[in-house]
């Protein structure tokens, strides 16, 4: 009790504070306790109320009640004793090196899931275990939506449990033809102390504007993270256009009303050729191996650490053959005036999709002929989809409209916000977030290495800059 308000001490436990209070109402049916209190029964001779008759069963044992200091200093020690230091787990969760699985002995699992039985699980179908999400929400998640968002499988046995294998057999078959019709490497046997780095296959689902399936995409991809500095590459720099020369040009061709195309070039890397210095071994396509070889790369695959580097300079060698200049800005936009004519033309280079602006439509159709000559490509038309962007053109009005709604619709659609209303204030202004908001407890920390906040966050950051 508190003497001078007429109040009492109440201890809240999850803010760890004490304050007064005098509208208190006392529950003795309630079964919580805080931690380190213990139940105490009573027995109370029912016959008198009054009566000091003492009962056989009751023990001795007195009980002191401490006074507010020395619960004040009680409480301190016991706080001093429960903070303790992170586990070897929790280190391991923070740095990276472990995982987190909240998975029972026997799960509930939705129809359409497999999990993984005990033992007998390669290389591949562990790594494919380990990434996906550890909780059955995640799975349902992943099967309601499956059909409606194209899921891409993370490896090869995930593909082949899918629904959609054919798809993903047929994408896998062109990409090892492509590879093949290409030179990309040689068949020999390993060489003494080489380092030999691995391969994987990537699919991608590629879809339009309206977000429509329209290409089932299979890739082989080096595992360049084994790769030697100074030994397996040299350089690596490779430019792109950045998205304010895209939103430059962009604005250039809407004012002075010109004509616009896209072309996407076909296993971009695969044209760029390594030097006499580069030997790298790779292991043989995962499922697809022929006998105990490795494979002599002759040429550049995607994943490799000089694949980027390498390919730009074979695309500069081919634009510099076509006579365009390359701006002095952006390295990754290429351009061709004719000043007596007064044409102009201006490409701009996303690794293997590239955008044009030109004055007139047969400027357009002529470089699609020239750049065939060099390497494959697909005609996609006008420019209408750019990095997540849709564009729209209205020459009656001089106006290239943007819009990034796919794009926003699928972020909401991957982080379960499909469904929740809009608000006109969707966030205080006044909020500021620090680091001592961050989780302490290590179940806390343990949960929030599930969350993918990171990516969330990078997901908005690029819609904000798109448009």
């Amino acid at each position: 009790m508190d003497d001078k308000s007429k109040g009492v001490h109440v201890y809240w436990p999850d803010t760890k504070t004490i304050t007064v209070e005098r509208n208190i109402h006392y529950d003795n049916s309630s079964a919580c306790h805080l931690e380190g209190e213990k139940s105490i029964e009573l027995t109370i001779n029912e016959t008198s109320a009054n009566s000091q008759v003492p009962n056989p069963n009751a023990t001795n044992e007195r009980i002191n009640v401490p006074s507010r200091n020395e619960a004040e200093v009680v409480n301190q020690e016991a706080r001093s004793q429960r903070i303790r230091k992170p586990s070897q787990r929790v280190l391991d969760l923070l740095e990276g090196r472990g995982t987190w699985s909240e998975r029972s002995a026997n799960p509930l699992v939705p129809p359409g899931i497999h999990l993984m039985a005990e033992g007998g699980a390669n290389d591949d179908e562990l790594t494919d275990w380990l990434m996906v999400p550890d909780h059955m929400e995640g799975y349902a998640f992943a099967v309601v939506t499956g059909n409606s968002e194209a899921l891409e499988p993370r490896s090869l046995a995930e593909a082949k449990r899918g629904g959609d294998w054919p798809l993903w057999e047929k994408a896998i078959l062109e990409e090892l033809a492509t590879l093949k019709a290409a030179g990309t490497w040689d068949l020999v046997e390993v060489p003494a102390e080489a380092n030999v780095i691995g391969s994987k296959w990537v699919f991608r689902a590629k879809k339009d504007a309206a977000e429509r399936i329209v290409h089932y995409k299979a890739r082989l991809v080096a595992q360049g993270f084994s790769q030697i500095p100074g030994v397996d590459y040299f350089d690596t720099f490779a430019p792109v256009a950045r998205l304010a020369s895209i939103r430059a040009v962009l604005a250039f061709a809407a004012t002075e009303d010109l004509e616009t195309g896209q072309i996407d070039i076909k296993e971009a890397y695969l044209n760029g050729e390594l030097t006499h210095d580069e030997c790298i071994y790779m292991h043989q396509p995962p499922g697809y191996a022929k006998g105990p070889f490795v494979c002599k790369l002759k040429k550049t695959l995607y994943g490799l650490k000089q694949s980027g580097c390498r390919w730009y300079q074979k695309l500069v060698e081919i634009m510099t053959t076509l006579k365009f200049s390359r701006s002095e800005v952006n390295q990754a936009v290429f351009y061709r005036r004719d000043k007596r004519m007064n044409l102009l033309i201006i490409i701009l280079v996303h690794v293997d999709d590239c955008s044009i602006v030109a004055s007139a439509q047969l400027l357009i159709n002529r470089f699609k002929i020239e750049i065939r000559k060099h390497v494959d490509i697909t005609d996609l038309g006008a420019l209408h989809w750019i990095l997540g962007i849709e564009l729209k053109c209205i020459h009656e009005e001089k106006k290239l409209l943007l819009s990034q709604r796919s794009y926003i619709n699928s972020i909401l659609r991957r982080y379960g916000f499909d469904n929740l209303k809009p608000i006109s204030t969707p966030m205080d202004l006044n909020v500021r977030l620090s680091s001592a908001q961050s989780p302490t407890a290590t179940d806390d920390i343990a949960k929030m290495c599930d969350i993918p906040y990171h990516e969330a966050i990078g997901s908005l950051m690029y819609a904000s800059l798109g448009t």
